[in-house]
């Protein structure tokens, strides 16, 4: 079955791969689209479109038979984003990637930049009291950092905590940058180690850290598979647009 571009206005023979703010924001744009998830979310929205959990694979697709892919999964999980271009690739599918654009420091800014998060032991020296949010995926780097590591996790982590001192500290937001700056002078914290996601829901523990003069280790994205990109909702809709025209 053919589809129109007023079938696209909606949604209909859209597949969205979610696990961004910007994939539910896009997804209330297009009521008739579906959503794939790699992994349940972190922190769970309610979502109006048919939803699934589970890996994007050719076979998968194959069942689904959406016309065009919009993969907006969170900004450094490229795990998710290269296995959307792989399906894709075998399916023939035109694929969009949607990321918001990384955060970037100000001249009040003290960052130093990290290649990958294994580097942060050579930057955050022994002994620091560390604000820790990579999430669970960054746990294995603590093992080599020898110093207190307060680990924010938006999950409840069943599993033990990486040998060093520490503990981990449950939360899921939205959190202010004036609650972010308590809770560093509290613990103490002397570094921060995050990675770039981008975004307004990471902001507050920065800005706090700038308010306080606080440096922070931050760790690049990791490179996501080449293809068209686009960075806004604005912007997917408008590709979405041209696939008819």
């Amino acid at each position: 079955m053919d589809v129109t571009a007023a079938d696209l206005d909606q949604g209909q023979g859209v597949l969205i791969v979610g696990g961004s703010l910007e994939a539910w924001q896009l997804a209330r744009h297009l009521p008739r689209a579906t959503v794939r998830l790699a992994e349940p979310e972190r922190v769970a929205r309610v979502w109006a479109n048919p939803l699934s959990v589970g890996p994007v694979t050719a076979e998968w697709l194959e069942s689904e038979a959406p016309r065009v892919v919009i993969e907006a999964a969170h900004p450094c999980d490229t795990q998710t984003a290269f296995a959307t271009a792989r399906a894709c690739a075998a399916a023939g599918l035109p694929r969009l990637q949607l990321v918001r654009p990384a955060w970037r420091p100000t001249r009040r800014d003290r960052w130093v930049p990290l290649r990958v998060a294994e580097e942060a032991p050579l930057v955050i020296p022994r002994g620091a009291r560390v604000l820790v949010a990579t999430g669970g995926q960054g746990l294995p780097v603590l093992r080599a950092l020898r110093v207190f590591a307060l680990v924010r996790l938006l999950r409840p982590h069943h599993g033990g905590y990486p040998p060093g001192i520490g503990r981990f500290l449950p939360g899921e937001g939205p959190f202010e940058p004036a609650q972010e700056a308590r809770l560093l002078c509290k613990e103490r914290i002397d570094w921060l180690l995050v990675p770039n996601a981008g975004g307004s829901g990471g902001k507050p523990k920065l800005q706090a850290a700038r308010q306080l003069g606080l440096p922070v280790a931050m760790i690049d994205r990791p490179r996501r598979p080449d293809g068209p990109r686009v960075q806004t909702v604005k912007e997917a809709l408008a590709w979405l647009t041209r696939q008819t025209a």
